[in-house]
């Protein structure tokens, strides 16, 4: 049975409007492993713990998960993380998925949204790239919690109309915008529906950014959830609405590791806040699919695109650079155009040889993540994509489509997001997705012995650090030695 009520204490509270409140949550952790063996490697910044991916777990999602917390809030599990959380830490995992099934039980409704699958930004990206983000995010979501999802969270929430339009051709029914991403001014406290070219509508919810921005990067906010429920919470409620006895919810939106890790123990202030200090002050927690089924949006709005909230130029920051980071960013436009080179000229490969064993190769592109991840049969994916409604007789031809659509998994993991979110080209993140780039350039030149790793490294010269004056170039250099033949052979110099 589905709720639709609102509770007690805000329906008895006379003169006073339904007050909601809604904790979003974005949990997400790149993928770090070595593209060639699959092992992640020492990270002593870590320490005591091997890697990030551990040390984040004990600080954050697994305190969050013992107490309940996915279970009271809106979020989603970023695939890449969702995919470590399985094979390394199983029952945190398993809680966190279980927290939906909950929600879904008691609501009808899940409380857990679908992410762009490799966390890219998706106006920076082809129709065909956004497309095969969305549908693996989807699908990925699908496996994991046993139903389609409706929410989407898009990387950095960036936004463009076709990403929007290309989410409600697939289902998707929501998601989540900084208010500055709005093209007037809008009233966060409540939805809103944006009007597709398509002829399409999305409801998106716009966060409180005071608040989200306080409970964020401000300790004092998150010292005392009573008195953040008490007194930061009223400041930020519609007045008009309570007289009016209107509904009206605050959205609070943070990475998710937030509550634990980037700031100890608030993952205590979350579960105090969820289960004692919101309802006692007359704030139902409530999520948002949740709220969207009782109080749908009415609303139009119109919104800026491109744009994001964490970037005040658009989405410059993982483009050409900007100011929101310090330093000379022109490395970003370097590197983001070595890497739009290097794709184009790997679409035209996989287009031309990939046809001829599979019938639509950019729909079995889009359909390779359930073969790869072991969700689906190899006879089931020839049956469904290969020519003639099967694989072909040729094994090495057989042999020679995966390996360009595994290219195509790692191009796609090549634009992860984080290697241009930070300052400078000389960082982990930078080279992780110059590393995903080189095992696609491996994979191609296995499959096909064409060489695309000359021009790429050519294009990488012009991506400079400012701080160690090293080039892209020199970074994929310094990659890991990987076993002769997988790679084209380096020109020497004359």
């Amino acid at each position: 049975m589905i709720e639709q009520t609102i509770s007690e204490s805000a329906a008895t509270i006379p003169g006073v409007g339904p007050t909601f409140l809604c904790l979003y949550g974005h949990f997400y952790q790149p993928p770090r492993e070595d593209p060639f063996n699959h092992v992640m490697p020492l990270e002593p910044g870590a320490a005591p713990y091997a890697n990030y991916n551990e040390k984040i777990t004990a600080e954050c999602y697994r305190p969050n998960a013992l107490a309940g917390n996915f279970a009271a809030i809106s979020y989603d599990l970023g695939p890449t993380l969702a995919s470590w959380l399985e094979q390394n830490h199983p029952d945190v995992y398993q809680r966190i998925i279980e927290a939906d099934h909950q929600h879904m039980q008691r609501y009808g409704v899940g409380n857990a949204l679908a992410q762009a699958y490799n966390h890219t930004i998706l106006p920076l990206a082809t129709s065909r790239d956004k497309q095969t983000q969305i549908l693996w995010g989807l699908q990925d979501f699908r496996r994991r919690y046993g139903h389609d999802a409706h929410g989407m969270w898009l990387a950095e929430t960036a936004v463009d109309l076709e990403s929007l339009d290309l989410l409600a051709r697939n289902g998707v029914t929501y998601t989540v915008l900084a208010p500055w991403q709005a093209a007037t001014s809008v009233d966060p406290s409540e939805p809103y529906l944006v009007a597709l070219p398509s002829g399409r509508r999305i409801t998106v919810f716009f966060y409180n950014a005071p608040l989200s921005g306080g409970v964020s990067f401000d300790w004092n906010t998150t010292n005392n959830a009573d008195i953040f429920a008490a007194s930061y919470l009223p400041e930020h409620l519609v007045k008009s609405k309570l007289e009016a006895g209107q509904a009206q919810m605050i959205l609070i939106a943070t990475d998710g590791e937030l509550y634990g890790h980037h700031k100890p123990w608030r993952d205590k202030f979350l579960s105090y806040l969820v289960e004692h200090g919101a309802p006692d002050y007359g704030f139902e927690v409530c999520t948002l699919e949740r709220y969207m089924l009782m109080y749908p949006a009415s609303k139009e709005v119109e919104l800026r695109v491109p744009s994001s909230w964490s970037c005040g130029h658009g989405v410059a920051r993982w483009s050409t650079g900007c100011e929101c980071t310090e330093g000379d960013s022109s490395w970003k436009k370097a590197l983001r155009q070595a890497l739009n080179n290097l794709a184009m000229r790997a679409d035209q490969l996989f287009e031309r040889y990939a046809s001829e064993t599979l019938s639509d190769p950019w729909a079995a592109r889009d359909g390779y993540l359930a073969l790869r991840n072991g969700w689906e049969s190899a006879a089931s994916f020839w049956a469904r994509y290969g020519k003639g409604q099967e694989a072909p007789t040729d094994s090495q031809l057989a042999e020679r489509t995966l390996k360009l659509l595994e290219a195509q998994y790692y191009q796609q993991c090549s634009f992860t997001s984080c290697g241009f979110f930070f300052e400078d080209l000389d960082r982990i993140e930078p080279r992780n997705d110059i590393a995903f780039a080189r095992r696609a350039i491996s994979l191609l030149w296995q499959a096909l012995g064409v060489d695309l790793q000359t021009a790429f490294v050519q294009d990488l010269k012009a991506a400079k650090s400012w701080r160690s004056h090293l080039s892209g170039a020199e970074l994929y250099q310094q990659l890991p030695i990987v076993q002769p033949g997988l790679l084209p052979p380096t020109r020497k110099k004359r």
